[in-house]
Formats: C-alpha cells, sequence, structure tokens
C-alpha cells in the first residue's frame, strides 16, 4: 500500500547512489528549503525497489554505477515496470553520448559535475512531468 499523498507538497525524491560520500551530500543539498523533499535513499539496487514502491516518489535521482546490476539499466527498467509514474533523472560521471541506454530511458539527464543550483533546477524539472 503507498502512503497517502494528501495535499500536493514539494516533489518527492529518492536518491539511489552506491557511494555513500555522494548520496548523503546529494540528499543534504536536496533538502535544503522547501522545493523538495527527500522520502528515501539506498545504495544497493536490492532494496531500491521496494523502497521506491513503499515511498512513492515523484522523481528518483540514480547514479547507474551500482555494484549488483549491469549499469543501473535494469533497475531503471524494473522501476518503470512497477511504477511507471516516477520520473528518473540519471546522475552521472561520464559524458551522456557514453550513457545512451540510459539517457533514452530516464527523463533527465546530470552530469556529477553539477553546480549545486543547476542539480536543484535539473531534479525539479525532471519531476514535473510534460505534457503533450
Amino acid at each position: 500500500m503507498q502512503p497517502d499523498r494528501g495535499a500536493p507538497g514539494p516533489p518527492r525524491v529518492v536518491v539511489i547512489d552506491a557511494d555513500d560520500r555522494v548520496r548523503e551530500s546529494l540528499v543534504g543539498l536536496l533538502c535544503i528549503g522547501d522545493r523538495l523533499t527527500v522520502v528515501g535513499d539506498t545504495g544497493q539496487t536490492g532494496p531500491a525497489l521496494a523502497l521506491v514502491l513503499a515511498s512513492d516518489p515523484d522523481l528518483i535521482v540514480i547514479d547507474p554505477r551500482l555494484p549488483d546490476v549491469d549499469a543501473g539499466l535494469s533497475l531503471i527498467e524494473g522501476i518503470r515496470a512497477a511504477a511507471p509514474r516516477v520520473r528518473i533523472l540519471v546522475l552521472c560521471g561520464s559524458d551522456a553520448s557514453e550513457q545512451t541506454d540510459l539517457t533514452d530511458a530516464a527523463d533527465g539527464f546530470v552530469r556529477k559535475t553539477f553546480r549545486p543550483s543547476d542539480l536543484v533546477a535539473a531534479v525539479i524539472a525532471a519531476a514535473v512531468p510534460t505534457t503533450g
């Protein structure tokens, strides 16, 4: 059962990154102000899908370089199948051209060389579905 979302509020975000320091930094950055709400984070593929289903986020920020999945694509495809409404922002250290399958499967892409304000803007933009 998914949680009662109640009144609309800031976009709800789950962060998935294998590097504990990076993940904790992302969570801290995204929690600044009232523009976003981080509802969970993990560094492993195993609990990621359960976390997404339990926390009902609007957006997932994911670094696809997870130790127990092939380039993150399998996890992204699993999330798409189980929670098709959830938007996905790929966070990666490599060039987008090297991540074609991932960027095609995601709703947005941002490099880890981001400025903090650029990351927040990218997360907010990716959390809002496009119409048309």
